[in-house]
């Protein structure tokens, strides 16, 4: 598996790393040069190349990782952003319903040495450059074979175990969808939609974590159970960040927003949308502890995991800050990307201060929260 991480692009992974995060925070992700991504050689470059236009803030904290799983991890992320670009752009169900299962049977055939035969064609709905680069990224699948055949079999294992638990999820979620008119109708169906769509990548980068650094196989039921707690964490900012994006296409994870029966217009859905982004807001909050409990539970050591996890907490920070002033409340001036990234470093080297940076964190969060409660309760008394 290290021999990924060889001189093909000009030396080993470590001595890429600082090249590729600067590469990141450059990268225009409103508008990307496509023929540009298309053009990169090998396929090695291509992934880091298209990570930070599939991944957001999800890039740095994969390129942080230690570099037995730096690779593997952005090879399971794009997988994951393939099938979320078949979930969300593809409207023929037939056709969404195929390529969601084809990951799985085509990750399941290399790895047993079959052909794994042509993917389905799909025909994505793009309603803007982003939507365009995700396009792209699942119509170069193909190009990830020899990666994926070039990893680790056990780490192969995972990868599928992953694939074929958020293909299974967002099958679900997209029939429950189709079958509500584009909603979500209770608080068990967003969870269980969280829980497919991030839950799952981030029990594999905890899986990950303790088979290449520990040689363990499994995790303890406490923290898959955080690993799903975090998910919906993590998966509650794309909810709240794209409310009005997914109302346009016909699509809300809260009741209150149903696009059959929300006959809402100008201030009136700016203030329904307001409301239901505060009310995810706090849901989210609620589940912060958990991104603590887990990076304790994994007993991070000073190092690159440790680094990562912390730049994981201190992006999530910063939009849940962005978030809270978009429902009206002065959160305070955000840090720019290369601020976080910069803010980070000193966890290589000392686990302990990065334990207090995390609790730091956490209780900004809990105060957040608490300061959006205020500010809910004193807009339904006036």
């Amino acid at each position: 598996m290290s021999g990924l991480h060889s001189a093909r692009q000009g030396g080993p992974f470590w001595l890429r790393r600082f090249s590729l995060l600067a590469a990141g925070v450059r990268a225009n992700r409103d508008a990307p040069d496509p023929a540009a991504l298309l053009a990169l050689e090998p396929a090695e470059a291509f992934v880091w190349g298209v990570l930070p236009h599939a991944a957001r803030s999800f890039a740095p904290c994969i390129i942080a990782l230690p570099s037995s799983m730096a690779l593997s991890a952005a090879l399971g992320y794009l997988y994951c952003r393939i099938l979320d670009t078949h979930e969300d752009l593809v409207t023929d169900a037939a056709q969404r319903h195929r390529a969601l299962e084809h990951l799985t049977s085509r990750l399941t055939a290399l790895r047993e040495g079959r052909d794994p035969g042509e993917a389905p064609l799909v025909t994505h709905e793009c309603s803007d450059p982003r939507d365009e680069v995700h396009s792209l990224i699942a119509g170069e699948l193909p190009r990830l074979d020899p990666l994926f055949l070039g990893l680790n079999g056990d780490v192969q294992g995972l990868i599928i175990d992953l694939v074929s638990d958020m293909s299974q999820g967002m099958i679900w979620a997209a029939k429950t969808f189709d079958e509500q008119g584009g909603v979500l109708v209770s608080d068990s169906q967003l969870r269980r939609y969280c829980e497919a769509v991030l839950g799952n990548p981030i029990r594999f980068a905890a899986r990950l974590f303790a088979l290449t650094e520990r040689g363990v196989r499994s995790l303890p039921a406490e923290l898959e159970t955080a690993c799903m707690d975090v998910g919906e964490f993590l998966q509650l900012a794309n909810v709240t960040r794209d409310i009005e994006k997914d109302l346009a296409r016909g699509v809300a994870y809260d009741v209150a927003l149903d696009p059959k029966r929300c006959s809402d217009t100008g201030d009136e859905l700016a203030g329904a949308v307001r409301d239901v982004r505060a009310r995810l807001l706090v849901r989210a909050l609620d589940r912060a502890p958990s991104y603590e409990a887990l990076v304790d539970g994994l007993s991070l050591k000073r190092g690159w995991m440790n680094a990562s996890s912390l730049l994981m907490a201190r992006f999530t920070e910063r939009y849940y800050l962005g978030c809270a002033n978009r429902v009206g409340l002065s959160a305070g001036e955000r840090q720019s990307p290369s601020r976080v990234l910069l803010s980070c470093w000193p966890a290589l080297l000392s686990s302990s201060w990065a334990s207090k940076k995390l609790a730091e964190i956490t209780r900004n969060l809990k105060r957040l929260r608490a300061e959006v409660l205020n500010q809910t309760s004193s807009m339904k008394a006036s």
